[in-house]
């Protein structure tokens, strides 16, 4: 029997045996991590290698700020992805555009939770929120807060019109969680509110670039008003903050959407032609990010730095931290490299492989640029360190593992694009 090539709403029913592999391992790993945090608000952040600058010679930040940095970074290009293809009514990307919708809320939602991780208990974060109206002015954790619950309304509200949308030009049964979904989403819903729906799915895709391009550099830019702390003050923190959010969410929906073909052979909705558009897509923000990367680290590659951001990119670019920095180059500019000398025709598991190179490249250099001030506080005759404790790690890697987790769940309970079987003409 040929395999299937169009897409229907099957996936939804069910559980295979690799699907269902996968939610135990990620499930394990989930519990795992909820260990470790208990562990942390019993005993505190001493069960982390975080400690404060000077005298004490540590870091105050170290792996849960750089991976929030990676996945709000993301968060934003996901946003961005998917208000392009809405605003543009790109119909041949629309299950990219769902893709990239629920990432952008689960990297939203997973950014606020290593927020909350980072505090120490999460109790703090109901304190920020009762004082926000008065710390909103000059707090930097409240400006983050505002924008990840600003992000998450706003992918929310989008799903939420196209699945309405989708719903009124489909019928069929499904699967009772699945069904509960439709009933929720389309409670109220009538045939004449489809053009008004089309239009306010349009219109707010545009809102959501618009939100990308401007609230989506905050957390870049707060990095960038610390005047006092060399290796973070400066202009450009915003510019390289979406870049690199550029770079990773489109690579986090490029492999996304490689797995599921590979998975499913979904010909019609995952066709050749939209792999290699976002394969253009990744090349182009690989290259836009190695220019940003190489203008960031100029002054310091010609010695024209003042003496405490100078010993930072010293370290950086020839010193004990440049293994890191020159790896994440290596692993975002090999793939971009090689996308453009192969004209993104790599094949789906190349593409993966090459998407998966990015992203990880990505995720170090946002730790790195979390990290790399800190360890070089503005004392001359300290130089810290940082060593992620097991704690650390746990809890870093299962935010991920719990994403992904995420990811499938949202996977089995809505559809991911229109079944073409299920439309009706009204």
């Amino acid at each position: 029997m040929a395999a299937k090539t169009e897409y229907n709403w099957d996936h939804l029913s069910g559980l295979s045996t690799p699907l269902l592999g996968s939610i135990v391992v990620l499930t394990a790993i989930a519990l795992l991590t909820l260990e470790a945090i208990v562990h942390q608000v019993q005993h505190g952040l001493v069960v982390t290698d975080l400690a404060a600058q000077g005298t004490q010679a540590g870091a105050t930040w170290g792996l849960y700020i750089g991976t929030f940095e990676w996945f709000a970074g993301m968060a934003v290009a996901t946003l961005a992805i998917t208000g392009y293809i809405r605003f543009s009514e790109l119909d041949d990307y629309d299950m990219i555009a769902r893709i990239a919708n629920i990432w952008a809320f689960i990297c939203g939602l997973t950014a606020a939770w290593l927020i909350i991780i980072d505090l120490g208990t999460p109790h703090r974060v109901l304190t920020i929120l009762a004082q926000w109206p008065s710390t909103v002015v000059h707090s930097p954790l409240a400006w983050d807060v505002t924008f990840v619950t600003t992000l998450l309304v706003f992918t929310l509200t989008m799903l939420t019109i196209s699945l309405r949308l989708d719903f009124l030009r489909t019928e069929g049964p499904l699967p009772l969680h699945a069904d509960l979904v439709r009933r929720v989403v389309s409670a109220g819903a009538t045939n004449t509110e489809v053009p008004k729906l089309e239009s306010m799915r349009k219109w707010l895709g545009l809102g959501l670039m618009v939100l990308a391009f401007t609230a989506g550099m905050i957390p870049g830019i707060l990095l960038g008003v610390v005047g006092q702390q060399p290796g973070f003050f400066g202009r450009e923190q915003g510019i390289v903050f979406v870049v690199n959010g550029l770079v990773a969410g489109t690579a986090l929906v490029t492999l996304t959407a490689g797995v599921l073909r590979l998975q499913f052979d979904w010909r019609d909705k995952l066709s050749d032609r939209v792999l290699i558009g976002l394969g253009q897509a990744l090349t182009t923000f690989g290259f836009v990010y190695l220019v940003v990367m190489f203008n960031d680290v100029l002054q310091g590659l010609t010695g024209m730095q003042q003496f405490y951001e100078q010993r930072i990119s010293d370290a950086v670019l020839f010193g004990s931290l440049s293994p890191f920095f020159w790896g994440s180059i290596l692993l975002v500019g090999v793939p971009t490299l090689l996308l453009a000398i192969f004209k993104y025709r790599l094949g789906v598991k190349y593409m993966n492989v090459l998407a998966l190179s990015a992203m990880l490249g990505v995720w170090i250099k946002s730790n790195l640029k979390v990290i790399e001030p800190l360890v070089f506080p503005v004392l001359p005759g300290f130089i810290g360190s940082y060593t992620p404790t097991l704690v650390e790690w746990i809890i870093t890697v299962g935010a991920i593992a719990i994403a992904l987790l995420l990811f499938l769940l949202f996977a089995k309970v809505i559809p991911l694009a229109r079944d073409p079987s299920r439309e009706v003409n009204r």
